[in-house]
């Protein structure tokens, strides 16, 4: 069984996940810290279910997605992706190509974009991503890569073949 103290150090290391899955699913800074309070209280009640401290940050991924797409069913709310984070010492060139793969991850619909957030900006493995997601191995592999071709062609028409 997890401590208070625990409890609450891990979910401060995860923090940017938890936000980058509310914001993706909801767009709204307001709505993903509904989403995110919401799951931190509903991950406390429910800690006695987690069988495994090494699954925490997939089982805490799970919660906030539920909390947001519940969010998402009773708001009706448009979708959209998270920010991405500029830092101030990058070159104009890799703030237009910042910008340019934001606007394109922000174009998939959301079960891709959902997998390439999941996947490339929260370092989550394959399983780890079926398992926050509700859908099989495959099923995410196969969300992956259809998201990966979505992407080169919405980049390659933009870079005109340039850089990819």
């Amino acid at each position: 069984m997890i401590d208070k103290d625990s409890f609450c150090r891990l979910i401060k290391q995860n923090e940017k996940a938890m936000y980058s899955v509310a914001f993706s699913i909801l767009s709204n800074e307001s709505d993903a810290a509904d989403a995110i309070s919401e799951s931190i209280y509903r991950a406390y009640i429910n800690l006695d279910t987690l069988n495994n401290i090494y699954s925490f940050k997939p089982w805490l991924l799970r919660i906030v997605r539920n909390c947001a797409v519940e969010l998402v069913r009773s708001n009706k709310k448009l979708l959209s992706i998270d920010d991405f984070e500029i830092e101030e010492s990058s070159s104009e060139n890799e703030i237009v190509t910042a910008l340019t793969l934001r606007k394109a991850v922000d174009q998939l619909k959301q079960p891709y974009r959902e997998v390439v957030v999941l996947f490339y900006f929260e370092d989550l493995t394959i399983a780890q991503i079926s398992n926050i997601t509700g859908t099989s191995v495959a099923t995410a592999k196969q969300q992956l890569s259809r998201a990966r071709k979505m992407l080169r062609g919405m980049l390659m028409e933009t870079f005109s073949n340039e850089q990819f």
